[in-house]
């Protein structure tokens, strides 16, 4: 397989001087371990059947790259981890996507395609997975793991000529390039430190006070995986942050009797005590409501089954996997802003995802808005 490896700043330059206004398939080689911010090993691109590997390693200062995508359409599989890489070197999304998978998804081919089964299913060709699990920060690079790399982005135009042909036949391209902005959107969309505790588990076990602590604990811990570039867990363990919150702790002893680690004592033992201790201060009328579960609402079995009924039916209708449509999340989603808001608060909460776009027009405007 042919392809140009970039490894000095010279040939990146003269590499962004021969782009044009054509698609570039675009992937991400990366590890993320123990750090917050994944760490890129290696970015691959196909321009007009040219494929391009570029060493981030070799070639640190990426910033013109980042600038060279700028109203460029670009084409990627399975864009999530990608787009994150992307936005955190960048600072922005400006740029139209063509997701594949995305695609495949709308044509009823699965509603999570792996690149290697897309490609065999539209190429009749079978790709190598054999690196997917290498460290791509390990230098020097192996010939099998760049002519992996490589692979990433050989078969993306052609699957997606094939794709946008049936998508076009089916009535479905212009849903499909709403979900792909609706990707960028959300993943752009700024996230609020004090929501940091609500991806965290058994929430409604906790007491008002607990739910306090929790929430504090949450932001803090983001921050500092933030500061110090941890990953979340590498702070302090999710279950942990439970504990504390459920406990409250208030001497460096009862953290031990918790049995959490001695380095997660050692290092944020007096942080965490701190924050117990200043949220024990404050007036009990300014902690969060309880949490409430949805399965606790004496309706949720029944909706759920009902709601379920409705939206296979729209998958059956439109050949589309039920999981594009609306998954479990995104039913309990819509569930909750019904709920569990009052009318003044769902008027300035964000539209759930099922009463927005292309869901909105199939199935959505069944449900009560």
């Amino acid at each position: 397989m042919q392809f140009e490896m970039i490894t000095t700043q010279v040939q990146l330059n003269d590499f962004l001087a021969s782009l044009d206004n054509t698609p570039i398939c675009l992937d991400t080689e990366f590890v993320r371990t123990r750090t917050f911010v994944a760490k890129l090993g290696l970015l691959q691109l196909s321009q007009n059947g040219k494929i391009t590997l570029i060493d981030p390693i070799s070639v640190p200062d990426l910033s013109d790259f980042w600038r060279a995508l700028d109203n460029k359409d670009l084409i990627l599989h399975a864009s999530s981890e990608d787009l994150e890489i992307i936005r955190q070197h960048k600072r922005d999304l400006n740029f139209t996507l063509f997701d594949t998978q995305i695609a495949c998804a709308f044509l009823n081919l699965g509603a999570s395609l792996g690149y290697a089964k897309m490609v065999e299913t539209l190429e009749g060709v079978v790709v190598d997975k054999g690196e997917s699990r290498t460290d791509w920060c390990k230098r020097p690079l192996s010939e099998k793991q760049v002519n992996y790399a490589a692979a990433d982005v050989l078969h993306l135009t052609p699957c997606l000529e094939k794709l946008t042909e049936q998508l076009v036949e089916k009535k479905m391209f212009d849903f499909f390039q709403v979900e792909c902005q609706t990707t960028l959107d959300l993943k752009m969309k700024k996230q609020d430190p004090n929501n940091a505790y609500k991806s965290l588990n058994n929430l409604f076990k906790l007491d008002r006070q607990g739910v306090a602590v929790i929430q504090k604990l949450a932001k803090w811990r983001l921050h500092t995986a933030k500061t110090r570039d941890l990953a979340l867990n590498f702070v302090v363990h999710a279950d942990n942050i439970w504990l504390l919150a459920h406990y409250r702790p208030s001497t460096k002893e009862d953290l031990r009797r918790l049995n959490l680690p001695a380095n997660e004592i050692r290092i944020h033992g007096p942080a965490i005590l701190a924050i117990i201790e200043a949220v024990e201060k404050q007036d009990p009328e300014t902690y969060p409501a309880l949490i409430s579960r949805l399965v606790d609402f004496p309706a949720y079995k029944k909706t759920l089954k009902s709601m379920r009924e409705v939206i296979q039916a729209c998958a059956d209708k439109y050949e589309l996997p039920i999981e594009l449509i609306a998954s479990k999340r995104v039913i309990n989603e819509y569930l909750s802003w019904l709920w569990k808001l009052n009318d003044e608060q769902r008027e300035t909460a964000d539209k759930p995802k099922l009463l927005t776009g292309w869901r909105f027009e199939l199935v959505g405007h069944q449900f009560k808005h």
